[in-house]
């Protein structure tokens, strides 16, 4: 504990130092605000971001070539991403405004409350924001614009997603394999289950359901994944991932399966009314998260689908689960199954 709290303190020290020194010696690019794709319901929205400063190859649409060295840089660009904390923000969306400040991270979250009376419809809606107080004297670009994903409380059900081994081939069994992946391909040659697009496409029924992607990756890898969907025909969706930090009480903010568990269960109150298909595969942890959610949630829960990407013995064990719910737990080899399987029960046509 003590150690953690040495680190912990040691990254904000070093972080302050890095800002002073930046600021004194005028180095800093320009400053943005990135935006995440945020969800909303009928009464209340939320959209979460962070103050950056602006890295060319990563933040602008750029065309470069897919090699090696531009991958590494990518990389590089991604975890090195120098933050701006206590940088005052505005949000409108639809005539309702929320203010915040950017955490020691530079990351911030605006709640649009009292969205009642407004009438929205399903599907994407765009978000205002703004700079309004700005603590160091640094060049930044004021405005600019989010997504907000709303749903109403109506609809059929919703698709809480996985990513790593989910929808992409990431290795995630393999250190190495892992690492290699990461470090020789981007978002557009980065590999696509195959059925995924069709797959999320019909059970999002044009937008109609909601699907978000919950994984225990990095805020830092956003704009690769966001990209990737768009190369891969995958559907529009908020990306709910991790802050990597340090915490004073323990050596990364919050372990995978505590983080996925939590941002389930807020999904789960924050959508009260409807249900969720959980899709995600066996070479990790999925299967239990799900499961657990499932036994404290059991009305929550429409179907499990889960791709076997690991040996089979872990096989065995799903199957063990599979016996142990009363809605479908579905073992799947190609995402063909899980798109027969919702056919057969009416839930996409």
């Amino acid at each position: 504990m003590k150690l953690r709290k040495i680190a912990h303190k040691a990254e904000e020290t070093f972080d302050n130092v890095k800002l002073k020194v930046k600021n004194e010696l005028n180095l800093f690019d320009p400053v943005i605000i990135f935006p995440y794709r945020g969800y909303g319901n009928d009464l209340k929205a939320q959209i979460h971001g962070r103050i950056l400063e602006k890295e060319r190859m990563i933040h602008d649409d750029q065309d470069l070539d897919d090699t090696f060295w531009n991958n590494l840089r990518k990389v590089w660009k991604r975890y090195e991403s120098d933050e701006i904390p206590q940088v005052g923000i505005e949000g409108e969306f639809k005539g309702v405004k929320a203010t915040t400040t950017s955490d020691g991270e530079g990351y911030f979250t605006l709640v649009f409350k009292g969205l009642e009376q407004l009438g929205l419809t399903d599907g994407w809606h765009d978000v205002a924001l703004k700079i309004t107080d700005m603590p160091f004297d640094l060049e930044y670009e004021e405005s600019t614009s989010g997504e907000i994903l709303i749903s109403n409380q109506e609809n059929e059900f919703g698709i809480i997603s996985d990513v790593d081994d989910t929808i992409i081939r990431s290795e995630a069994m393999s250190l190495v394999k892992k690492l290699r992946i990461m470090l020789t391909k981007d978002a557009k040659d980065r590999v696509a289950f195959e059925g995924v697009d069709e797959l999320y496409r019909k059970l999002i029924a044009k937008g109609k359901n909601p699907l978000f992607f919950i994984s225990g990756s990095s805020y830092n890898l956003y704009d690769m994944l966001t990209k990737f969907c768009e190369f891969k025909n995958i559907p529009l969706a908020p990306f709910i991932l991790r802050d990597l930090g340090l915490d004073a009480r323990q050596w990364l903010k919050m372990g995978t399966m505590k983080y996925k568990k939590q941002h389930i269960e807020h999904l789960l109150e924050f959508f009260d009314k409807i249900p969720f298909i959980f899709i995600g595969d066996s070479g990790q942890k999925d299967p239990e998260i799900y499961l657990d959610i499932y036994n404290r949630f059991p009305d929550r829960v429409k179907a499990i689908y889960i791709r076997h990407v690991h040996t089979d013995k872990r096989k065995k064990e799903l199957e063990d689960f599979a016996k142990s719910t009363k809605v479908p737990f579905l073992i799947m080899e190609n995402s063909g199954d899980a798109l027969k399987h919702a056919t057969e029960m009416g839930w996409v046509k």
